[in-house]
């Protein structure tokens, strides 16, 4: 929607899209001239969503049916309209309860807390911890362990100290490794793990004989850097509740959702690509903007937050696009702002 689009436009939209949000159908007109503020005839109500369906901002299922809001519809949505809101005294005590352990082993409380915010917040809720893609590099050095592994240590500005074996497929020796690691240390201090592995990409070009070699030998190491071994350690819960929603109701669709949800590498993936960018407040995607479920119709809210002993962990809450969006955004909000307290408390 362009900022020359009607008042009246726009607040029809605002009234269609929370009239789903309530009924999971189609809107028709009937009912949006009986929730809509001032008194329009079915004739304009059909010229307006005429004009919105034209902008791809409404879409019509079905010929005789009303129109739903298209993802455009809802960003358009979030970003005009939605505020977090701390939530109120009863969801409060509730998620208080994810709170408890707070200072015990992460991976146990991780799977505690995940478990509480999907019940009480609804959908899915994954988490995962975040060791080197929230870090900002202090030191990083290889050091081979045979002629086919190197091990990577990453020391991070909060004094955190991250081991990673990574495959020598490029046949690196003990000197070159630790050329790679002194190159890194100099140019590339203080960034985080993707800010670095982006200027490697951003400025590879420019480099030179020499120098591009370095550049390109650590730009291959990078690559492989913050990526799990093994299974990553993620957290997934309340993937069954979906299932119970229009949206995914139909068992094809579900079982697409469940399969996705499944490859836990991706899930890993994902948070570790934006845990920087949640560090200071909760981002939001949705639907195609997510790069890791672009063709499934997801909201995705993230945090990253930290706990006690340097650790930081990446919370997700996943629903439908037919979502309470100040819900969804106030809670996760709250959650992590009461974590942060609390580790501040306890400093």
């Amino acid at each position: 929607m362009n900022p020359n689009t009607p008042t009246r436009s726009e607040s029809l939209l605002r009234t269609l899209i929370e009239a789903y949000l309530v009924e999971g159908e189609p809107v028709g007109s009937r009912l949006l001239a009986k929730r809509f503020s001032e008194s329009l005839s079915p004739a304009t109500i059909r010229n307006v969503l005429a004009d919105l369906e034209e902008d791809e901002l409404v879409s019509q299922p079905h010929t005789s049916a009303g129109r739903v809001p298209t993802e455009k519809a809802y960003r358009y949505y979030v970003n005009r309209w939605v505020r977090p809101q701390p939530p109120g005294p009863d969801m409060t005590a509730k998620l208080s309860v994810a709170l408890e352990g707070l200072d015990r082993d992460p991976e146990v409380w991780l799977r505690h807390a995940s478990r509480i915010i999907s019940e009480v917040m609804g959908g899915i809720c994954i988490a995962l911890p975040v060791r080197m893609a929230a870090s900002q590099l202090v030191r990083l050095e290889f050091v081979p362990i045979d002629l086919r592994r190197i091990v990577a240590i990453w020391i991070g500005t909060s004094g955190n100290v991250e081991h990673q074996i990574v495959e020598n497929t490029w046949g690196f020796d003990a000197s070159s490794l630790t050329e790679l690691g002194n190159f890194a240390t100099a140019h590339f201090k203080g960034l985080t793990l993707n800010e670095l592995r982006q200027k490697l990409l951003s400025d590879l070009q420019g480099q030179a004989n020499e120098a591009r070699g370095l550049w390109a030998r650590l730009a291959n190491l990078a690559e492989h850097l913050g990526e799990p071994a093994g299974e990553p350690s993620v957290v997934v819960t309340g993937l069954g509740s979906l299932g119970k929603t229009p949206e995914f109701g139909d068992p094809g669709r579900f079982r697409h959702l469940v399969e996705a949800f499944e490859g836990h590498r991706r899930l890993a993936q994902l948070l570790n690509a934006f845990a920087q960018s949640a560090t200071h407040e909760v981002q939001l995607l949705l639907g195609s903007e997510n790069p890791y479920f672009p063709s499934i119709p997801l909201a995705t809210a993230m945090r990253t937050v930290s706990l006690p002993q340097n650790d930081r962990i990446a919370l997700a809450l996943v629903g439908p696009l037919r979502m309470d969006y100040t819900r969804m955004l106030g809670g996760l909000t709250w959650i992590s702002e009461e974590i942060d307290q609390r580790i501040h408390r306890s400093l």
